[in-house]
């Protein structure tokens, strides 16, 4: 496969992915999802990490025990605010064409984020957002499809008066994240750590 038709395809997934985040940030009612990427300059390096198989295996295996530590920091602490949270927070780690893992992601519900912010109903952040109102019918969520928006007089309240952030995202994964960089030089030479997409304060 050529340079451009590799090029071209990266950047066809590239256009796939973000528009599938940005169908997934109008659907406010779905879980949010948090990603970390694995990028390598070339295919090269991950060709040849793909011939070795035991190598492959041991490289995806580190990646999802630092994941499942991660994952368990996490639950441990939500879980003293809200159990919901700790117990749908998912851990997806996504492979490229070789089998190699290139993306590890958390998917938790969106109060997740106004928890972490301190937002909440008459706290609201300095842009507001918008969502489907949800009604459960027999323990089952249903989207009503009625848009909801944020209160103009709540604008700006977030973290402010009873409602404190609780910080039980960032810090965790901020603070491990050498830890996988240090996996990742073990096995790659140039491979990079996107981690842009992975905080919720960004």
């Amino acid at each position: 496969m050529g340079y451009y038709k590799r090029l071209a395809d990266n950047k066809a997934e590239l256009r796939r992915y973000q528009a599938s985040q940005r169908r997934a940030d109008k659907m406010s009612g779905l879980p949010t999802s948090r990603l970390i990427r694995l990028e390598t300059v070339s295919d090269i390096e991950r060709f040849s990490m793909a011939q070795d198989a035991d190598r492959l295996t041991e490289f995806n295996k580190a990646v999802e025990t630092w994941q499942d530590t991660v994952t368990a920091q996490l639950k441990a602490y939500v879980s003293v605010r809200s159990t919901r949270i700790a117990q749908e927070l998912k851990p997806t780690a996504y492979t490229d064409k070789y089998g190699i893992i290139n993306r590890i992601g958390y998917a938790f519900p969106r109060h997740g984020i106004y928890l972490h912010k301190g937002a909440g109903r008459g706290y609201g952040g300095f842009y507001g957002s918008k969502w489907h109102y949800l009604k459960t019918v027999n323990g089952v969520q249903i989207n009503t499809g009625i848009l909801r928006h944020t209160n103009p007089q709540s604008l700006g309240q977030q973290d402010s008066g009873g409602r404190d952030a609780y910080k039980w995202f960032d810090p965790i994964v901020r603070n491990k994240l050498p830890e996988l960089a240090d996996i990742v030089m073990k096995y790659f030479d140039n491979m990079i750590i996107d981690a842009t997409r992975i905080f919720i304060e960004k």
